[in-house]
C-alpha cells in the first residue's frame, strides 16, 4: 500500500513540473523584448551614455528638449535574459541598474539630469 502511494505522488510531481515548465515561458520577457527604453524625460537636453553587462557595445543617445532622437538598441537574446547598465548623463555617472528577466526598465531624465527608472515586472 505504501509503494503504491510513493509511485502515485512521484507521477504527479512529474506531472506538474511539465506544466509548471511550460508556463514559466510566460512569465519571462522573451527573445527580442528590449530591457529598457526611454520613460518621461520632462525637458531634458543633453547626451545619455548607456553601457550594458552583456553586450560588447556602448550606446550614446543625443536627446533635445526631451526627445530621444533614437531608441536603445538591446533586446534579450534569449528567454528571460538578465542584464546590468551604467548609465551616464553627459559624460558623468548617473545610475546603475539591474534589469531581471521578469522586468523592463524605462528610464526618465528630469531637466536637471536626474535620473530615474521605472521598472515594469511581468
Amino acid at each position: 500500500m505504501y509503494r503504491r502511494r510513493f509511485l502515485g505522488m512521484t507521477a504527479c510531481v512529474a506531472g506538474l513540473a511539465g506544466c509548471i515548465g511550460e508556463s514559466d515561458r510566460e512569465l519571462y520577457f522573451h527573445e527580442g523584448d528590449p530591457f529598457i527604453g526611454f520613460a518621461d524625460m520632462d525637458n531634458f537636453s543633453g547626451t545619455v551614455r548607456i553601457v550594458p553587462s552583456c553586450r560588447d557595445e556602448a550606446v550614446e543617445v543625443s536627446i533635445t528638449d526631451g526627445q530621444p532622437n533614437e531608441s536603445i538598441p538591446y533586446v534579450r537574446e534569449e528567454l528571460g535574459e538578465e542584464c546590468s547598465f551604467e548609465i551616464s548623463i553627459d559624460n558623468e555617472h548617473a545610475k546603475s541598474v539591474h534589469i531581471r528577466g521578469t522586468e523592463y526598465g524605462g528610464v526618465g531624465i528630469d531637466e536637471d539630469g536626474e535620473v530615474t527608472m521605472a521598472i515594469e515586472i511581468i
